[in-house]
């Protein structure tokens, strides 16, 4: 169930096509929380991770607003501080997020980064769009499924409040390298700005991002039971 490990494929096979020396991340946005899902090396890993915590960077932008964005130089890139400066630390030095509408309340985004200046020709910006579209139809096929196994077998329905949650917090650590207070401070951002439930937010990210081995996180946070 949930979109599991297909995105690391997907970013993967991205920075084998587009070429250009790429290094490949995919974001996903769902219930207002945004998610690294995959990367094609350790270093997009790290910067996708660093706006997914800060909430802020051109990823985050381009899938708010349903459109692309062009880094020319991730220095001097305004108001994403923290992703600025973990792209400058891992040596990159212009960026592209190329978004892609799955639902509604669904969006996902490559984020391609460059450690050469300004590869974006016409010919790789096209071909990225059609990539960030392809990545997009399977998570929309996987959370079709998803929901359907979902009503089939009453998954959430027999799950407290805080079973979802924490479960939630486990796969938001795994996918975003964070500590359990984090996480939870990101489901209760996102609970405030979309004005629903911590469960409601937290249901609607295991259906989309099930993650496997997700750790506990009361071994993150001695001060749970």
């Amino acid at each position: 169930m949930g979109i599991a490990g297909f995105p690391q494929e997907f970013a993967d096979r991205a920075a084998t096509i587009l070429g250009h020396g790429l290094e490949v991340s995919v974001t996903m946005r769902q219930a207002g929380v945004s998610v690294r899902a995959g990367s094609s090396t350790e270093a997009a890993a790290r910067c996708d991770q660093a706006e997914a915590l800060d909430g802020r960077g051109p990823c985050i932008d381009a899938m708010d607003h349903g459109g692309r964005r062009v880094i020319a130089s991730v220095a001097d890139a305004p108001g994403w501080e923290r992703w600025s400066r973990q792209c400058v630390e891992e040596g990159f030095v212009t960026a592209a997020a190329v978004p892609a509408a799955v639902t509604a309340d669904v969006a996902v985004a490559l984020n391609l980064y460059s450690r050469a200046p300004d590869p974006w020709t016409p010919e790789l910006l096209t071909a990225a769009d059609a990539f960030a579209q392809l990545v997009a139809s399977a998570v929309g096929l996987r959370l079709e499924l998803a929901v359907l196994e979902d009503s089939t077998a009453g998954f959430y329905r027999d799950m407290s409040d805080a079973v979802a949650t924490e479960r939630a917090v486990g796969a938001i650590m795994q996918t975003n390298r964070c500590s359990a207070d984090e996480a939870r401070r990101i489901i209760d951002s996102a609970s405030r700005h979309r004005n629903v439930s911590p469960r409601e937010v937290a249901e609607s990210l295991l259906r989309a991002l099930v993650v496997e081995d997700a750790p506990d996180p009361a071994d993150d946070d001695p001060g749970l039971p």
